[in-house]
């Protein structure tokens, strides 16, 4: 009998691909462990039809869940994060299996072309491929790249739908560090080689005609390195040598640089994107929501901050890497440009907003991230001076070059902040932050000096600068805003005087903070002995949106700050700033007076547990507080900031396994009409009926429903700090007095008892208060 060959591999190929999904569905260490291994002992025609596989199950592409990239962190899941993180490292499994399959340039893998940028697909819908994906493009719309599903991992939009965990905290997930690595390790700063080092990356492409049109060339990612760019009189490179041999060095920085860029700085707004754009495709894709999440403007950050010192660990020694360094900011700042612009104009007005504002103010600081130079200029800490120009003629070429993101952007935020409240801590920080960066030395001279080229009348006596500067200035606004765009100088009269009528804004708000903190520590001294008894007990005293008083004390010190720094920065006379009405705003000082004591609301409300929730901060008005009903379980809250965790979870483990074991048991007697059953129902928990919410899966929402919880026991009381400390107070007590503790406990007891027993007796009479033992959870305090 003869066994034909091609069978027999394809016997072989199914085996040792049901071996992988076998791993694939271990639990995540197990599965990073027996993957590595796999990886590491299979040949390249093994993993070459596994790879797809690998990838669609860690990036969730098949099924929208992927291995939890963005939910797994070192707090909560120490020992699955440091198994992912070491199987994405650059040295890891992952890149291994990727190194292997890289020499058979023949090898195509799909990535769907939904997935790619909407710019992008605009293009390609157009005709027009951008160069970078011109060897990337096949007929059949693949490519090949790992890092291009690492990257839109970040913004695919089903993950976005499904995560439940906060998105403004979540940003120390082993995602996030794997980005962080795979930024440090790519694109390194200290001139040394990427690793591994491999052979030359080259590959045959057909040439494909492109469509030169003028707004086809605005929009489209040009490849960072091209021929001309590499400097053909270098001495590091041979007359005749192709460009391939230059490309080992530089092209894992480029396509990671380009992916990340075009992936990660897209901003389309909603009424610009096409409706028919999801319908071409089989499987539709949710719309990704305009407000990115805070996890993506950390990394876009994190992403602008590498950049910069990548692009000044340049050495000037002409090879290959250091021109990528040397083109790279030019190459990208535009798109940058335009991300920050349009993500600071979509943006709520809330303390979210540091976010993005925190990415602008590091892509216009390129002087800050120098890699290995340190100042102690005259004993003042290195994080000051790294904020400071030393050499201004270093970077009036990058000021220029991006003069928009200076001055655009700054008369952009004017009005925002002219809406914001002041009088917040961290509002009025962010002011601070701003004005602090742009009243610092030789900044606001050289954006007076670059702007004053533009006109022709003011051309001061460098003039082969003046004309240069002009011509990049105009590019800029040709390329980024359009033709129709009417520039406003940052100096301008128009420009100064709404700074000016805004500086009067700042002096109101600074007399607010005052007057509100002066306010609030009078009322601190002068509070009752009941307040300061629950303050020791629940902890300080908070104002309307949980802000302490040492934040507020900050707010005065910060915008007076900020006032000083804006008139050095303008030259404005102080005579000239307006003065009519300025006075503290008191409806808005009496309305944070009126809920700075909310926790006492909170006291009164104990009173009825039967309505167990929390006062909750809302962003919607001045009384912002609002009683938010908790209807689930009260069994199953998160543990407050009054109780013991430890005893919470165990006293609950312990009466879980009693109401389980004996339900039956505890039923019967809770519903028995006899003196014992009046008994029981005084101990227990009475039936509760909670609300099971509708949840998003991938199907869509499951529905709502209400469920019974028949009687039970709970211990829960007995967890609160105050029950621990008079427990403690009392056996101290005893112990002095000789009486002994086990005696306390005994009479303590007996007293609980005869207590349940009165109520037994007289249970008609308190029916209407049977829920008066359920757990207190009006004392839950959000932090």
């Amino acid at each position: 009998m003869k066994i034909n060959a091609s069978d027999n591999d394809s016997n072989k190929r199914a085996l040792f691909q049901i071996r992988v999904q076998r791993y694939l569905n271990m639990p995540l260490v197990q599965r990073c462990s027996e993957l590595a291994v796999l990886i590491d002992e299979s040949s390249t025609t093994e993993l070459q039809h596994v790879f797809p596989i690998i990838i669609d199950s860690l990036f969730g592409i098949t099924d929208n869940i992927g291995w939890g990239l963005h939910n797994i962190t070192y707090k909560k899941n120490p020992q699955e994060y440091e198994m992912l993180y070491n199987f994405l490292s650059p040295h890891g499994p992952i890149f291994s299996l990727c190194y292997k399959l890289l020499p058979d340039c023949y090898l195509k893998y799909n990535f769907p072309v939904s997935y790619l940028p909407s710019k992008i697909r605009l293009m390609l819908e157009e005709g027009v491929i951008p160069p970078f994906y011109l060897d990337k493009i096949r007929d059949d719309q693949g490519t090949r790249y790992y890092i291009f599903h690492f990257a839109y991992h970040l913004t695919n939009p089903w993950l976005q739908i499904q995560q439940q965990e906060n998105v403004w905290v979540n940003w120390e997930t082993v995602y996030v560090q794997s980005a962080h690595y795979y930024l440090h390790h790519f694109l390194p700063r200290d001139n040394s080689p990427v690793l591994p080092i491999i052979g030359p990356y080259i590959k045959k492409t057909t040439q494909r005609k492109l469509m030169q049109s003028p707004e086809s060339k605005r929009l489209q990612t040009p490849r960072l390195l091209r021929a001309s760019i590499l400097s053909p009189g270098s001495t590091n490179l041979v007359v005749g040598v192709p460009q391939q041999q230059c490309l080992p060095q530089v092209w894992r920085s480029e396509t990671v640089i380009q992916v990340f860029l075009d992936f990660w700085m897209e901003y389309t707004e909603d009424d610009h994107m096409p409706s028919q754009m999801n319908m071409s495709y089989s499987t539709p894709i949710p719309h990704r929501h305009s407000i990115h999440s805070g996890e993506h403007i950390r990394l876009v950050r994190a992403f602008i901050k590498t950049l910069h010192e990548f692009a000044n660990s340049s050495t000037g020694d002409k090879s290959a890497m250091d021109e990528l360094k040397r083109i790279i900011l030019p190459s990208v700042q535009g798109k940058i440009y335009v991300f920050l612009r349009k993500a600071i104009h979509h943006w709520p007005l809330d303390s979210s907003f540091r976010l993005i504002l925190e990415a602008w103010l590091s892509f216009i600081q390129p002087w800050r991230y120098i890699p290995g130079v340190t100042y102690t200029k005259e004993g003042k800490p290195e994080e000051e001076e790294r904020g400071k120009i030393h050499d201004p003629s270093r970077w009036i070429t990058f000021v220029a070059n991006n003069l928009l993101a200076y001055t655009v952007i700054f008369q952009q935020l004017l009005p925002r902040f002219m809406r914001t409240d002041l009088v917040a801590p961290k509002n009025a920080l962010m002011l601070f932050r701003v004005t602090k960066v742009f009243s610092q030395p030789h900044l606001a001279r050289i954006l007076s000096e670059v702007e004053s080229c533009m006109d022709d009348a003011n051309l001061n006596r460098n003039r082969m600068q003046s004309s240069q500067w002009t011509s990049v200035v105009r590019q800029q606004i040709m390329e980024l805003e359009g033709p129709t765009y009417q520039y406003i100088p940052m100096f301008s009269t128009a420009t100064i005087t709404q700074v000016t009528f805004f500086l009067s804004i700042i002096k109101q708000a600074h007399l607010t903070a005052t007057s509100l903190i002066e306010a609030l520590e009078k009322r601190k001294k002068s509070q009752q002995f009941l307040v300061a008894l629950w303050e020791f007990f629940y902890g300080e005293e908070n104002s309307s949106d949980d802000i302490s008083i040492e934040e507020r004390r900050r707010v005065p010190i910060f915008l007076a700050n900020a006032q000083q720094q804006l008139i050095d920065m303008f030259q404005i006379p102080l005579e000239d700033i307006p003065q009519i009405s300025i006075t503290p705003d008191q409806e808005y000082h009496e309305s944070i007076l009126s809920t700075s004591f909310h926790h006492q609301s909170q006291m009164d409300s104990s009173l009825d547990s039967s309505r167990p929730g929390v006062f909750v901060p809302i962003p919607d008005g001045r009384q912002n507080f609002r009683y938010i009903e908790y209807m689930g379980d009260p069994e199953l809250q998160p543990v407050r900031s009054n109780e013991c965790a430890f005893l919470v979870r165990n006293l609950y483990n312990f009466c879980a396994y009693i109401n389980k074991k004996y339900q039956c048991e505890i039923n019967t007697l809770y519903n028995k009409r006899n003196f014992l059953g009046s008994i029981c129902r005084q101990v227990l928990i009475p039936p509760t009926t909670i609300v099971k919410l509708p949840k998003r899966t991938i199907n869509g929402f499951t529905s709502g429903y209400e469920e019974l919880i028949p009687p039970r026991l709970s211990l829960r009381r007995l967890c609160s700090y105050g029950f621990l400390i008079f427990m403690l107070a009392s056996m101290f007590m005893a112990w002095i007095t000789n009486y002994g503790v086990l005696w306390l406990l005994c009479l303590m007891f007996f007293v609980w008892f005869v207590y349940i027993l009165i109520r037994a007796i007289f249970e008609p009479w308190f029916q209407t208060s049977t829920n008066t033992f359920r757990p207190n959870t009006t004392a839950f305090s959000i932090n």
